[in-house]
């Protein structure tokens, strides 16, 4: 059996040793290397991902959640053969804590997967027709990660995203009236946030640490009412990741789904979803003002069970 990787040089944390590692472990595990690939722009790994995986019985990705997202709708447009694992060398690397691997340490994470990995799934998420691999979102504060400068995060880590959010907490949340459905039940209200993940969490905050990967279903939380002091709770717990979603529930619907519809009353989102850390590829506008969220293709991975 063989394996090939996919690599992206500008991740955050990425290292010419780690990757290294990363071969010399795989090689050791009993698989022969097929091929290392280099992810050289925007899009390039849902490319590499269709051309390799034929010719894979182990596909591993090496960069940061966004290498994810293109890893999964490549998976979501063909015949998944390979295996698909990641190693996270990103900047908030959310998708290792869900992948049951360290977030700070690539090396570790690697020597994980390849004594432990076992084969098993995780679910995808389809908004508008869009492969997600864990969260979409929109609302209050949500564009940062797509709009914060490269070079920043490179310098400053996490810490560049809380820098970046700095200009729209000032600014204060958006009121967006919407009508949602899900679960047969239909409600009207304000959405100062929408998360809709089938992840542990994201942003680098654990919300959901029992979440299953492989349950066909995906959790929503819609923020209803922002006050100021409930903006300086959050942001106090979310720069100590202790952020409890049970203290919230006279601010937010929280839920789980496998379908979730929302129609915007007129008022759209200043900015464009966010999906995965990236804008979304659609736009939202008054003659297409809804979202529709379902489950997508179940994902073949590698991963700890622990």
């Amino acid at each position: 059996m063989n394996f090939s990787i996919i690599y992206n040089p500008i991740a955050t944390k990425f290292s010419q040793a780690a990757l290294d590692h990363l071969i010399f472990k795989f090689v050791e595990r009993g698989l022969k290397l097929n091929t290392v690939a280099k992810s050289e722009y925007s899009g390039h790994v849902i490319k590499l991902i269709k051309e390799l995986d034929p010719v894979s019985d182990y596909l591993i990705t090496f960069g940061g959640d966004g290498t994810v997202n293109e890893a999964v709708r490549a998976f979501n447009e063909i015949e998944q053969h390979s295996v698909y694992a990641h190693i996270s060398v990103g900047t908030t690397n959310d998708m290792a804590n869900n992948f049951n691997l360290y977030r700070k340490n690539a090396i570790k994470s690697i020597d994980k997967l390849a004594t432990k990995g076992k084969e098993t799934y995780m679910d995808s998420i389809i908004v508008n027709g869009e492969p997600v691999c864990y969260v979409s979102s929109f609302g209050y504060i949500t564009a940062v990660p797509y709009l914060v400068n490269p070079k920043l995060k490179k310098a400053l880590g996490h810490t560049a995203y809380v820098v970046a959010a700095l200009p729209a907490l000032m600014k204060g949340p958006q009121k967006i009236k919407a009508t949602y459905t899900a679960n047969g039940v239909t409600k009207s209200g304000n959405i100062y946030l929408a998360l809709i993940t089938t992840s542990k969490g994201m942003g680098g905050i654990t919300l959901y640490p029992e979440v299953e990967l492989n349950d066909g279903k995906f959790e929503v939380c819609l923020i209803k009412d922002v006050t100021p002091a409930f903006v300086a709770k959050v942001f106090g717990e979310y720069l100590r990741d202790s952020i409890d979603l049970s203290k919230y529930l006279d601010y937010a619907d929280v839920f789980t789904t496998d379908e979730l519809h929302i129609k915007f009353d007129g008022v759209l989102p200043y900015d464009d979803l966010d999906n995965d850390g990236n804008k979304a590829s659609f736009s939202l506008s008054l003659h297409e003002n809804e979202l529709h969220y379902t489950i997508g293709k179940k994902i073949k991975i590698l991963m700890p069970e622990y």
